[in-house]
Parts: C-alpha cells; structure tokens; sequence
C-alpha cells in the first residue's frame, strides 16, 4: 500500500533525524528525536538510522543507535529490527530499479561516471547502496531521500546533496516538503549558502 506524501512537518522530522545522526553529535540527535513527537514511526526510525551508514559511515551508525535505544527506553520503545537473508542478485536488480527512479534519466550517465572512478563503486552503488540498504522493507523511497539529503546538508556534500534533492523530487516528495525540510536543517547547521543555490537550480 502506498504511503502519502511527506507534508512539510514529516518531511522536516525525517530530514532533521538523518541530519542528526549523521552528525555524530548525540545531543542532536535526541533534539530531533524530541522535536518529532509522534511525527515518527518507531519503525521507520530504525530503518532511517540504519541507512546513515551509506553516507556517514559505521561510526557515526553505531553511535547514533547507542543514543536511539537510550532515548526509546524511555519513550515507546524500539521499532521493528528487520532482518533479510543475503540475495546480492536480488539485492542488484532492485537496487537498479530504485536508482532509475530517483535518477531517472540520468541513471545511464550516473553508472558511467561511477565505472571510471572504479568499477566497484558503480558495482557497490546498486547491490550495497541501493539494493541492500534503500530498497529494504520500511520507509519509501521519499523518505529514505530525505534523511539522506539531511545528512548529506550536515556533511557539506554538496555535488552528492545536489543529485539527492533532484532524487527526492523523483521518488515523490513535494517540492513544499522539501524546500520546508532543507531550509529548516541548514538553519540548523548553518548550511544556507550551500542549500540556497541548489534548490534555487531544481526544475520547476
């Protein structure tokens, strides 16, 4: 069943969520996590969470985990822990499938530029990255885009943060919910000058 669109407030919850833990810093992430009230599914925290791996490494994971399980004891406890068996073949075809959506025309190109870089971070984009970790069962994908935008503000990874604002508006985030979301996270983490720009260069 589909879900709805992000409004502006989820957008800005989920967003600032990804910003958080990929920050590092454990106090933000329990403001954001008090900030979204009951915005937040439990399940969808832990699938938001886990992905940050794809963008701000182990570290930055595990540490954010440590801080959502303390903050859960003492709120309405965890989501679901979801595990899936090992299918790299499956885990390609779907992966390939997200990444056409959210870079739609693009995709072609993107795998090109990616294989000359090296061959395995093209491979790695669509089984680990796409497959493995954002196709998994959990969030859609407007809201997997918008807590990897969230982390990607707080990292100053501008070229990577271009592509996943053009990538949220593919996967269905309304440009309301993420014009709302960025402007509300780089107020945050004083990243205004490096979001403005972007947004002003998306089509429509």
């Amino acid at each position: 069943m589909n879900r709805p669109a992000p409004n502006p407030e989820e957008a800005i919850a989920v967003a600032s969520l990804g910003a958080a833990a990929g920050s590092g810093e454990a106090d933000a992430l329990i403001e954001a996590l008090d900030a979204a009230g009951g915005t937040l599914d439990p399940d969808d925290v832990e699938e938001l969470l886990l992905q940050t791996y794809l963008f701000a490494g182990f570290p930055r994971t595990i540490n954010a985990f440590f801080t959502w399980q303390r903050w859960a004891a003492g709120h309405d406890g965890r989501g679901a822990m979801v595990m899936e068996p090992d299918d790299p073949e499956g885990w390609r075809e779907r992966g390939e499938a997200l990444c056409r959506v959210i870079y739609d025309g693009s995709y072609d190109a993107l795998q090109k530029r990616l294989a000359r870089l090296h061959p395995a971070i093209a491979l790695w984009t669509l089984v680990e990255g796409y497959g493995k970790v954002l196709s998994r069962p959990g969030p859609d994908p407007a809201r997997r885009e918008l807590a990897a935008v969230g982390v990607l503000i707080v990292l100053g990874a501008e070229r990577q943060l271009g592509s996943h604002l053009l990538g949220a508006l593919h996967a269905g985030v309304p440009r309301e919910a993420l014009e709302a979301a960025v402007a509300a996270v780089a107020e945050r983490w004083d990243r205004s000058s490096m979001v403005e720009p972007l947004l002003a260069g998306l089509p429509g």
